[in-house]
């Protein structure tokens, strides 16, 4: 299975319903020809680079999707014959692709991401020790070694 995204804009003029119509239909083509729609996600309407079809506006969408290069083949066919998409692309995102273990990620994400936080002082000394920063001891006077000290000036005399 091959990981996919296509990109296509539709007629922006038309109802809120045939746009519905549309993302249903685009998605049942993936589903029927054995693929499955990953991520489906519509960007709004957007004025287009260059007119289209005497078009200077579309509704952009991006879908993600897995499936056989068949599945592609079949899908593009339809978007070609459909007068409400003006325009479309499909890339090849990965050769292989396994869904169970994007879902397994997407999970464990998930998870990291609500796992409670430290407070930010507490982060910003991890990074800095992370860094290669030295931890000084709780005990340490600033003012008994100062930075840059007397003493160094007088060896380099």
């Amino acid at each position: 299975m091959r990981k996919y995204e296509t990109f296509f804009i539709v007629d922006p003029d038309l109802p809120d319903e045939t746009n519905s119509v549309v993302d249903a239909k685009v998605q049942s083509i993936v589903s029927t020809n054995g693929g499955e729609v990953l991520t489906y996600t519509p960007w709004g309407k957007r004025k287009l680079a260059y007119p289209i079809r005497k078009r200077t506006r579309g509704l952009y969408v991006l879908m993600e999707y897995s499936g056989g290069p068949d599945m592609v083949a079949e899908l593009e066919r339809n978007l070609r014959i459909d007068e409400r998409v003006l325009k479309f692309i499909t890339v090849k995102l990965d050769e292989r692709f396994d869904p169970e273990k994007e879902r397994e990620r997407k999970a464990a994400a998930a998870a990291a991401a609500a796992a409670p936080s430290f407070d930010e002082d507490e982060e910003a000394r991890k990074a800095s020790l992370a860094e290669g920063e030295e931890e000084m001891p709780a005990d340490f006077d600033e003012e008994e070694f100062p930075e840059g000290g007397e003493e160094d000036e007088e060896e380099e005399e």
